[in-house]
C-alpha cells in the first residue's frame, strides 16, 4: 500500500510530519545506536513540525486580517480574543496529530478495535472543534458584535474546511479487509 502523504503543508499544520515519516517507514542513518538516532530524528522532526505549524499560523492570521477588514479598535479587541481561541485550537490540533500518528503506526495491521477507536477519536475532535467555535463565537460577539463574530466564523469555517479536505485526502484510506 502506498503510504506517501500528499499536500504536506496543510498536513503539517496538524502535525503530520511524524506520521508521514512513520507511514513511509523512513529511517535515519544509524551509527550503531538505533535508539539515539531515532530520538534525534524525532526531535528534528518535531522541531521542523513546530516551525511549519508556526509559519502556517502566521499565514492564516494574515488571511484572517485581510478577510475581516477591521478598524484599529475592532482589531485590538478581535486579536485579543483570537489569541485565546488559537491557543485552544492548537491543543485540539495536537490531539488530531496524535490520532494521525497512531493511525500511521498501525495502518499495516490495523484491528477492528483500533479502527473503531480511531473513528471515535475523529468524532471527538470534530465535536470539540465545533464546541470551541461556538464558545468563541460568543466571546467575539461580546467583544465586538454578532455580525463581526459571524464573519469570523465564516472565514474560519472556510479555512478549517479547506484544511480538512486537504488532510483527509492526504491520509491513506483504511485498508480493506482481505481475509
Amino acid at each position: 500500500m502506498n503510504k506517501t502523504f500528499s499536500a504536506m503543508a496543510l498536513l503539517l499544520m496538524i502535525g503530520g510530519l511524524p506520521a508521514l515519516a512513520q507511514a513511509q517507514g523512513s529511517t535515519a542513518p544509524t551509527d550503531g545506536n538505533d535508539t539515539a538516532s531515532s530520538t534525534a530524528l524525532d526531535v528534528s522532526e518535531h522541531d521542523q513540525l513546530a516551525m511549519m505549524r508556526a509559519s502556517i499560523r502566521i499565514k492564516k492570521r494574515d488571511f484572517i486580517r485581510d478577510a475581516m477588514e477591521l478598524d484599529e479598535e475592532e482589531s485590538n479587541k478581535f486579536w485579543s480574543v483570537y489569541q485565546k481561541y488559537e491557543a485552544e485550537l492548537i491543543k485540539l490540533n495536537d490531539y488530531r496529530q496524535t490520532t494521525i500518528e497512531d493511525y500511521a503506526k498501525s495502518i499495516d495491521d490495523i484491528t477492528e478495535s483500533k479502527a473503531d477507536e480511531l473513528v471515535k477519536r475523529g468524532f471527538e475532535y470534530r465535536k470539540a472543534r465545533l464546541n470551541l467555535l461556538a464558545k468563541y463565537y460568543s466571546k467575539f460577539a461580546k467583544a465586538l458584535d454578532k455580525r463581526t463574530a459571524a464573519r469570523f466564523i465564516q472565514v474560519e469555517n472556510v479555512l478549517l474546511g479547506a484544511g480538512d479536505v486537504t488532510i483527509g485526502t492526504s491520509i491513506p484510506m483504511m485498508p480493506k479487509v482481505t481475509e
